[in-house]
């Protein structure tokens, strides 16, 4: 229990040297690249250099989050293989960046001449903001809890669907006839109908314009339903 518990202390804090580490090669790879990319800009275009900052920050912060994404979220299959695939790629494009970005400022600050495959691939150094972007969109589509509610409103969908066309069948069967025939009935009365026992008396007996109404409804009850008389006449 105790060699336990010792191993355990001696991984949290080589765990932590390595996240020191790790964060501080970020950082400098991090303000290399901002040095740069900034370079390419007038010093009194203010609203572009601070946009351009806050793009290179991101890229270091992306290359941090990596490691926390693979220990806590792709954790498992084609999600955990793709995310750690995209890590390294964003490793390789932050370590050319450095390079090209090293070469850049010594050549301008110190009169270094540069290769030529740094003059080539300067301009498409910017190229990592992209990935950037790629990786982690593809990272979240690929989330299994994402496929498991893609999944569940495609169910809810076809659900949906299968009730439509159930529905549309029933009206067209013999039920189907006998309730449309029930509402309209129901919709006419209901609209129709009045209470003449409230009428002004000089038009005649209320009671009698009642008897009438209820009388003509009774008729009409006694009436054979539609669908009804379908069947009888099959």
């Amino acid at each position: 229990m105790n060699e336990k518990t010792e191993f355990q202390k001696q991984r949290s804090g080589a765990m932590l040297f390595g996240a020191v580490v790790y964060v501080g090669v970020v950082l400098a790879s991090t303000t290399l690249f901002i040095t740069f990319v900034l370079t390419a800009f007038p010093k009194d275009a203010y609203f572009t250099r601070f946009i351009m900052t806050i793009a290179g920050l991101l890229i270091g912060a992306s290359m941090l989050a990596f490691p926390v994404a693979l220990h806590t979220w792709a954790v498992g299959g084609t999600h955990r293989t793709v995310t750690t695939l995209l890590y390294y790629g964003e490793m390789g494009i932050v370590a050319l960046n450095s390079i090209v970005s090293f070469a850049s400022l010594l050549a301008k600050y110190s009169g270094y001449t540069m290769p030529e495959w740094v003059l080539l691939y300067e301009p498409f150094s910017i190229v990592a903001i992209v990935y950037t972007l790629a990786a982690w969109g593809t990272i979240f589509q690929l989330d299994p809890m994402a496929k498991s509610r893609e999944r569940e409103r495609q169910a809810e969908q076809l659900f949906n669907e299968k009730v439509s066309k159930k529905e549309l069948e029933f009206l067209d069967s013999i039920e189907g006839e006998d309730t449309i025939v029930a509402a309209a009935t129901a919709k006419v009365q209901e609209k129709y109908q009045r209470d003449y026992t409230r009428q002004p008396k000089h038009f005649g007996s209320g009671k009698k314009q009642a008897a009438l109404v209820d009388q003509l409804f009774k008729s009409e009850a006694e009436q054979p339903k539609l669908g009804k008389s379908f069947r009888e006449e099959e």
